[in-house]
């Protein structure tokens, strides 16, 4: 009898770091609300600078601090009742000036703001990290570009695109795809190496580009892609935030090492200013990225999950992927057991 692959449902938000939101995008004295895992949260900074993401709902009587609350010094403040509460939870101020309840403790949740972005970290029980996404140097690179697009996905599913070199040809068009290097998988970290031919970012021409693929759980990665012909370096931001279930906030980034010799790319290039340079070359290749990645959206929106794929040679190192992501779900299923 055949055994056919039958599809599965993924647990909807899987342990690890996500991006909520650019740092840039939260100033002194602002709130922003984000959904996230399926909750409401507000991301606050107060006036000395520090970030906080909270539970949205205030522990006194619920209100929702997205809604008419506000900063005052390092606390948030309801808009119901003006009850502050400073960045660890704790309630220091009711809106009578008297004694805080025991009871009103609001929700926070453990957050870095690092390498431009402020990641938050997600687990079923609350259990502290047990990893850290590592700090990228950004001497000599350029500002990092950003866009959101909210899809119907998983973070797994689109993070496996980083491994699935057989889309790569037909999604992509690349040609001569290469591995460069095995799957290298230690812990939450997951490496890959390849090489490809395509389109350029900047003209017509066709490139050679080597990619270097750094995954770090299922919420954070990044691509070094090199095109030796041109002398260049781009870093490109896969950020897949679980919203709800079904749904991700995918926010994909760019940023481009400095250029130093314009004229392998186009000698016409050579009499732009650098600073112009660096933000042209930016421009242009964030918006041919931006379209690599677009193309994979109607893919993820319509598949579903195959948990036991029948794979193929020349599919890439997805079976690999799959053991690594288990880790990710460990305790969930012992939540469920």
């Amino acid at each position: 009898m055949i055994s056919y692959p039958t599809p599965k449902k993924l647990f909807p938000f899987p342990t690890g770091w996500y991006v909520l939101l650019r740092a840039d995008e939260l100033h002194k004295k602002q709130l922003i609300t984000k959904k996230f895992a399926g909750q409401d949260v507000v991301a606050f900074r107060t006036e000395a600078g520090k970030v906080a993401v909270v539970s949205a709902y205030c522990p006194h009587m619920g209100a929702h601090f997205g809604h008419g609350g506000d900063v005052q010094g390092e606390t948030i403040r309801c808009p119901f009742h003006y009850f502050c509460f400073d960045t660890e939870g704790t309630c220091t101020k009711t809106g009578y000036d008297t004694k805080p309840p025991a009871k009103a403790v609001l929700k926070t949740y453990t957050i870095r703001e690092k390498n431009g972005f402020i990641l938050i970290w997600n687990h079923v029980s609350d259990e502290a990290p047990t990893w850290e996404v590592p700090d990228t140097h950004n001497e000599n690179w350029s500002e990092i570009l950003s866009t959101d697009f909210l899809l119907n996905s998983h973070p797994q599913e689109t993070t496996e695109n980083s491994v699935d070199v057989g889309h790569f040809s037909v999604v992509h068009k690349y040609v001569d795809v290469q591995e460069l290097s095995e799957l290298k998988a230690e812990g939450p970290y997951l490496n890959a190496k390849y090489a490809f031919s395509r389109d350029g970012f900047v003209g017509k021409t066709k490139i050679r580009a080597h990619i270097d693929i750094h995954v770090h759980g299922l919420g954070y990665s990044f691509v070094e892609v090199l095109i030796p012909k041109m002398g260049l370096l781009t870093r490109q931001y896969v950020f897949p935030c679980p919203v709800e279930e079904g749904k991700i906030n995918l926010k994909i980034g760019m940023s481009v090492k400095k250029i130093e010799d314009a004229g392998k790319i186009n000698f016409m290039l050579k009499l732009f200013p650098k600073n112009l340079l660096n933000k042209i070359i930016l421009k242009s290749a964030f918006k041919g990225y931006v379209n690599d990645v677009s193309q994979d959206f109607d893919v993820w929106q319509n598949k579903v999950y195959m948990d036991n794929p029948a794979l193929a040679k020349g599919d890439g190192p997805i079976g690999k992927y799959r053991q690594w992501a288990k880790q990710f779900y460990e305790s969930l299923e012992n939540e469920l057991n």
